[in-house]
Protein backbone atom coordinates (compact mmCIF):
# COMPACT_ATOMS: atom_id res chain seq x y z
CA UNK A 1 0.00 0.00 0.00
CA UNK A 2 2.46 2.57 1.21
CA UNK A 3 4.26 1.82 -2.65
CA UNK A 4 1.36 2.40 -4.26
CA UNK A 5 0.98 6.16 -2.73
CA UNK A 6 5.04 6.43 -3.20
CA UNK A 7 3.99 6.01 -6.94
CA UNK A 8 1.01 7.93 -7.30
CA UNK A 9 3.44 11.04 -5.29
CA UNK A 10 6.09 10.57 -7.95
CA UNK A 11 3.49 10.69 -10.86
CA UNK A 12 1.89 13.65 -9.58
CA UNK A 13 4.94 15.52 -9.44
CA UNK A 14 6.26 14.96 -12.71
CA UNK A 15 2.43 15.84 -14.16
CA UNK A 16 2.74 19.17 -12.14
CA UNK A 17 6.08 19.85 -13.36
CA UNK A 18 5.19 19.07 -17.09
CA UNK A 19 2.34 21.50 -16.53
CA UNK A 20 4.93 24.26 -15.28
CA UNK A 21 7.41 23.74 -18.32
CA UNK A 22 4.38 24.05 -20.75
CA UNK A 23 3.43 26.98 -19.63
CA UNK A 24 6.34 29.15 -19.99
CA UNK A 25 6.98 27.55 -23.16
CA UNK A 26 3.96 28.44 -24.68
CA UNK A 27 4.40 32.11 -23.19
CA UNK A 28 7.47 32.25 -24.92
CA UNK A 29 6.34 31.38 -28.03
CA UNK A 30 3.84 34.03 -27.69
CA UNK A 31 5.93 36.59 -26.53
CA UNK A 32 8.35 35.55 -29.40
CA UNK A 33 5.56 35.93 -32.27
CA UNK A 34 4.28 39.41 -30.84
CA UNK A 35 7.85 40.65 -30.50
CA UNK A 36 8.74 39.44 -34.34
CA UNK A 37 5.25 41.06 -35.47
CA UNK A 38 6.15 44.53 -33.61
CA UNK A 39 9.38 44.17 -35.59
CA UNK A 40 7.80 43.53 -38.94
CA UNK A 41 5.53 46.13 -38.57
CA UNK A 42 7.87 48.50 -37.77
CA UNK A 43 10.39 47.15 -39.98
CA UNK A 44 7.58 46.85 -43.16
CA UNK A 45 4.53 48.92 -42.81
CA UNK A 46 4.31 50.80 -45.83
CA UNK A 47 3.80 53.69 -42.83
CA UNK A 48 7.25 53.89 -41.59
CA UNK A 49 8.84 53.68 -45.16
CA UNK A 50 11.14 56.74 -45.90
CA UNK A 51 9.42 58.65 -48.63
CA UNK A 52 10.92 62.00 -47.30
CA UNK A 53 14.85 63.54 -47.37
CA UNK A 54 16.04 66.65 -47.03
CA UNK A 55 19.29 67.69 -47.35
CA UNK A 56 20.88 71.39 -45.92
CA UNK A 57 23.97 73.29 -45.44
CA UNK A 58 25.82 71.89 -48.42
CA UNK A 59 27.05 75.05 -50.58
CA UNK A 60 29.67 73.21 -52.69
CA UNK A 61 28.34 69.88 -53.14
CA UNK A 62 25.27 68.59 -55.40
CA UNK A 63 21.86 68.56 -53.74
CA UNK A 64 20.82 66.24 -56.36
CA UNK A 65 23.77 63.83 -55.85
CA UNK A 66 23.88 64.16 -52.04
CA UNK A 67 20.16 62.50 -52.41
CA UNK A 68 20.60 60.28 -54.69
CA UNK A 69 23.57 58.42 -52.86
CA UNK A 70 21.77 58.96 -49.91
CA UNK A 71 18.60 57.42 -50.94
CA UNK A 72 20.91 54.36 -51.61
CA UNK A 73 22.29 54.83 -48.45
CA UNK A 74 18.68 54.55 -46.87
CA UNK A 75 18.00 50.90 -48.15
CA UNK A 76 18.95 47.99 -45.86
CA UNK A 77 19.01 44.52 -46.91
CA UNK A 78 19.11 41.17 -45.34
CA UNK A 79 18.40 37.51 -46.50
CA UNK A 80 16.18 35.54 -45.00
CA UNK A 81 15.50 31.76 -45.60
CA UNK A 82 16.68 32.29 -49.12
CA UNK A 83 15.06 35.51 -49.48
CA UNK A 84 16.48 38.81 -50.33
CA UNK A 85 14.83 41.14 -48.33
CA UNK A 86 15.26 45.17 -48.18
CA UNK A 87 13.05 47.84 -46.30
CA UNK A 88 13.92 51.79 -46.20
CA UNK A 89 12.37 51.69 -42.57
CA UNK A 90 12.74 55.06 -40.70
CA UNK A 91 14.22 53.08 -37.72
CA UNK A 92 16.86 51.44 -39.52
CA UNK A 93 17.80 54.35 -41.52
CA UNK A 94 21.23 55.51 -41.84
CA UNK A 95 22.84 53.76 -38.99
CA UNK A 96 26.11 52.20 -41.08
CA UNK A 97 25.29 54.66 -44.18
CA UNK A 98 26.42 57.96 -42.61
CA UNK A 99 30.11 56.66 -43.44
CA UNK A 100 29.13 55.57 -46.49
CA UNK A 101 28.01 58.52 -47.63
CA UNK A 102 31.41 60.52 -46.32
CA UNK A 103 33.09 58.21 -48.01
CA UNK A 104 31.25 59.22 -51.11
CA UNK A 105 31.85 63.07 -50.73
CA UNK A 106 35.16 63.54 -48.69
CA UNK A 107 34.04 67.54 -48.78
CA UNK A 108 32.45 66.53 -46.00
CA UNK A 109 32.96 67.18 -42.30
CA UNK A 110 30.10 66.03 -40.43
CA UNK A 111 26.82 64.70 -41.00
CA UNK A 112 23.53 65.39 -38.54
CA UNK A 113 20.48 63.16 -39.03
CA UNK A 114 17.17 64.36 -37.56
CA UNK A 115 14.11 61.52 -38.25
CA UNK A 116 10.73 63.15 -38.74
CA UNK A 117 8.19 60.48 -38.12
CA UNK A 118 6.65 58.98 -39.38
CA UNK A 119 8.63 58.59 -42.76
CA UNK A 120 10.87 61.48 -42.98
CA UNK A 121 14.25 62.34 -42.74
CA UNK A 122 16.56 65.12 -42.76
CA UNK A 123 20.36 65.60 -43.35
CA UNK A 124 22.46 68.55 -41.87
CA UNK A 125 25.76 68.72 -44.12
CA UNK A 126 28.76 70.51 -42.84
CA UNK A 127 30.96 71.07 -45.34
CA UNK A 128 35.61 71.03 -44.92
CA UNK A 129 36.65 73.99 -45.07
CA UNK A 130 39.69 74.28 -47.31
CA UNK A 131 42.97 75.68 -45.19
CA UNK A 132 45.82 74.56 -47.83
CA UNK A 133 46.58 73.59 -51.51
CA UNK A 134 49.26 70.21 -51.04
CA UNK A 135 51.25 69.18 -54.31
CA UNK A 136 52.54 65.58 -53.66
CA UNK A 137 55.07 66.41 -56.55
CA UNK A 138 57.46 63.05 -55.07
CA UNK A 139 54.20 61.05 -56.68
CA UNK A 140 53.27 62.51 -60.16
CA UNK A 141 52.35 66.46 -59.08
CA UNK A 142 49.38 65.31 -57.78
CA UNK A 143 47.23 68.48 -56.24
CA UNK A 144 44.58 68.63 -53.91
CA UNK A 145 42.85 70.77 -50.95
CA UNK A 146 43.15 69.88 -47.67
CA UNK A 147 41.54 71.21 -44.59
CA UNK A 148 43.26 72.37 -41.29
CA UNK A 149 43.67 68.14 -39.91
CA UNK A 150 45.03 67.56 -42.99
CA UNK A 151 42.07 65.67 -44.62
CA UNK A 152 41.61 65.60 -48.09
CA UNK A 153 38.80 67.09 -49.50
CA UNK A 154 38.93 67.58 -53.47
CA UNK A 155 41.21 67.62 -56.34
CA UNK A 156 42.80 71.50 -56.86
CA UNK A 157 41.38 73.71 -59.79
CA UNK A 158 42.74 77.07 -60.30
CA UNK A 159 40.14 79.66 -58.95
CA UNK A 160 40.21 82.89 -57.13
CA UNK A 161 38.91 81.50 -54.32
CA UNK A 162 41.98 79.60 -53.43
CA UNK A 163 44.41 82.26 -54.23
CA UNK A 164 44.89 82.95 -50.65
CA UNK A 165 44.97 79.47 -49.58
CA UNK A 166 48.77 78.40 -47.92
CA UNK A 167 50.93 76.49 -50.68
CA UNK A 168 52.83 73.30 -49.67
CA UNK A 169 54.67 71.14 -52.24
CA UNK A 170 56.14 67.55 -50.89
CA UNK A 171 58.87 67.71 -52.88
CA UNK A 172 60.11 64.28 -51.09
CA UNK A 173 57.84 61.95 -49.14
CA UNK A 174 57.86 63.03 -45.44
CA UNK A 175 56.44 60.60 -43.23
CA UNK A 176 57.99 61.57 -39.79
CA UNK A 177 54.64 63.56 -38.82
CA UNK A 178 50.71 63.03 -40.16
CA UNK A 179 49.48 66.17 -42.28
CA UNK A 180 47.51 67.58 -39.40
CA UNK A 181 50.63 67.51 -37.29
CA UNK A 182 52.94 69.07 -40.39
CA UNK A 183 50.36 71.55 -40.91
CA UNK A 184 50.35 72.83 -37.16
CA UNK A 185 53.90 73.53 -37.33
CA UNK A 186 53.66 75.28 -40.61
CA UNK A 187 50.91 77.14 -39.04
CA UNK A 188 52.88 78.44 -35.95
CA UNK A 189 56.07 79.25 -38.74
CA UNK A 190 53.74 81.55 -40.78
CA UNK A 191 52.14 82.94 -37.84
CA UNK A 192 55.55 84.09 -36.24
CA UNK A 193 56.97 85.36 -39.59
CA UNK A 194 54.10 87.38 -40.56
CA UNK A 195 54.14 88.87 -36.60
CA UNK A 196 57.36 90.30 -38.21
CA UNK A 197 55.80 91.69 -41.31
CA UNK A 198 56.71 88.67 -43.74
CA UNK A 199 54.12 86.98 -45.96
CA UNK A 200 54.79 83.38 -46.52
CA UNK A 201 54.27 82.13 -49.65
CA UNK A 202 54.34 78.75 -49.20
CA UNK A 203 56.53 75.95 -48.04
CA UNK A 204 58.21 73.43 -49.45
CA UNK A 205 58.99 70.21 -47.65
CA UNK A 206 61.50 67.54 -47.86
CA UNK A 207 63.04 64.67 -45.73
CA UNK A 208 65.70 66.71 -44.08
CA UNK A 209 64.29 70.43 -43.99
CA UNK A 210 61.13 72.35 -44.83
CA UNK A 211 61.42 75.53 -46.24
CA UNK A 212 59.56 78.65 -45.95
CA UNK A 213 59.25 80.67 -48.87
CA UNK A 214 58.15 84.47 -49.34
CA UNK A 215 58.60 87.51 -50.64
CA UNK A 216 61.61 87.81 -50.16
CA UNK A 217 64.66 86.43 -51.54
CA UNK A 218 66.40 84.46 -48.48
CA UNK A 219 64.80 81.22 -47.73
CA UNK A 220 64.79 79.91 -44.38
CA UNK A 221 65.23 76.44 -43.18
CA UNK A 222 63.54 74.58 -40.25
CA UNK A 223 63.40 70.99 -39.54
CA UNK A 224 59.62 70.83 -38.30
CA UNK A 225 60.30 66.84 -36.86
CA UNK A 226 62.87 68.33 -34.42
CA UNK A 227 62.37 71.66 -31.69
CA UNK A 228 60.47 73.91 -33.65
CA UNK A 229 59.71 75.89 -30.94
CA UNK A 230 63.09 76.67 -30.53
CA UNK A 231 64.13 77.11 -33.89
CA UNK A 232 61.18 79.89 -34.03
CA UNK A 233 62.58 81.19 -30.83
CA UNK A 234 65.88 81.25 -32.91
CA UNK A 235 64.52 83.07 -36.01
CA UNK A 236 62.69 85.86 -33.14
CA UNK A 237 66.70 86.37 -32.60
CA UNK A 238 68.14 86.91 -35.57
CA UNK A 239 64.70 89.19 -37.03
CA UNK A 240 65.40 91.29 -33.79
CA UNK A 241 68.85 91.86 -34.65
CA UNK A 242 69.25 95.55 -36.79
CA UNK A 243 72.10 93.48 -38.95
CA UNK A 244 69.43 91.12 -40.45
CA UNK A 245 66.28 92.79 -40.03
CA UNK A 246 66.15 94.90 -42.71
CA UNK A 247 68.56 93.62 -44.73
CA UNK A 248 67.16 89.87 -45.34
CA UNK A 249 66.84 90.56 -49.31
CA UNK A 250 71.18 90.40 -49.37
CA UNK A 251 71.08 87.09 -47.36
CA UNK A 252 70.22 83.61 -49.64
CA UNK A 253 69.03 81.55 -46.27
CA UNK A 254 68.82 81.32 -42.19
CA UNK A 255 68.85 77.70 -41.63
CA UNK A 256 67.58 77.16 -38.05
CA UNK A 257 67.78 73.50 -37.64
CA UNK A 258 71.05 72.83 -35.98
CA UNK A 259 71.64 73.09 -31.96
CA UNK A 260 71.68 76.58 -31.02
CA UNK A 261 73.06 78.17 -34.46
CA UNK A 262 71.25 80.26 -37.16
CA UNK A 263 73.31 79.65 -39.98
CA UNK A 264 72.79 82.52 -41.99
CA UNK A 265 74.65 83.02 -45.51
Amino acid sequence: MKRRIKAKRRITRRRKKSIFTNFYFSFSVFASIILLSGAGFLLFSPKFQISQLSVTGNNNISTEDLEKVAQDKLKTSFSVLGMDISTESIFLSMGSGVSSLMESFPEIEKITIKKNFPNGISLQIVEKTPYAVWTDEFDGSKCYLVDKNGSYIKDYEEKEEYSSLLKISEKEEFTALTKKEVLESLSKIQSKLKNNSIDINGFDIYKEKVVAKSSLSCQIYFNISDDLDWQIEKLGIVLGNSKYSGNLNSYKYIDLRFGNQAIIK
